[in-house]
């Protein structure tokens, strides 16, 4: 098609024929959208988002309201949006579940109790020590004080 217009365009050289009514004047150009790449990224996001809410469906989320709204805590979400009753939040964490991972609460978890030992770990502590330790201690005690 696109050799048959040149061939016509070169024929014509610039005399085009004055319009007819039985000949509609359609405008050409030469700029051409890629419809099949722009599709196939709209139909994959869509297809995604289809696998997102099924997989939001069969994600299984606690139905005790304070086990909710801490794992919503644990997730840096708030636990509370206005006018939401503890059905909507259990699907809103269920859909959070869908978009970050079933397994983020369970790697926050182990996060915070890897972050509480190693501040454990810091703190200062005290023990008794051997008796020979309290000799030498008080022998350096008595000779450096007058």
């Amino acid at each position: 098609e696109r050799t048959r217009l040149e061939a016509q365009a070169e024929t014509s050289n610039d005399s085009e024929p004055p319009p007819t009514s039985t000949t509609p004047q359609v405008p050409e150009s030469s700029e051409y959208m890629e419809l099949e790449e722009a599709m196939s990224r709209d139909k994959q996001a869509l297809l995604e988002e289809f696998e997102r809410r099924r997989k939001a469906r069969s994600i299984n989320v606690s139905t005790d309201d304070a086990e909710v709204k801490r794992n919503l805590r644990q997730l840096g979400e708030p636990i509370c949006l206005f006018g939401e009753g503890p059905a909507d939040r259990r699907c809103r964490l269920r859909d959070i579940l869908s978009r970050i991972g079933e397994d983020a609460v369970i790697r926050r978890e182990a996060e915070e109790e890897r972050k509480l030992f190693e501040k454990d770990q810091e703190t200062t502590w005290y023990h008794e020590g051997p008796e020979s330790l309290r000799i030498a201690r008080l022998w350096i005690a008595e000779y450096s004080l007058p």
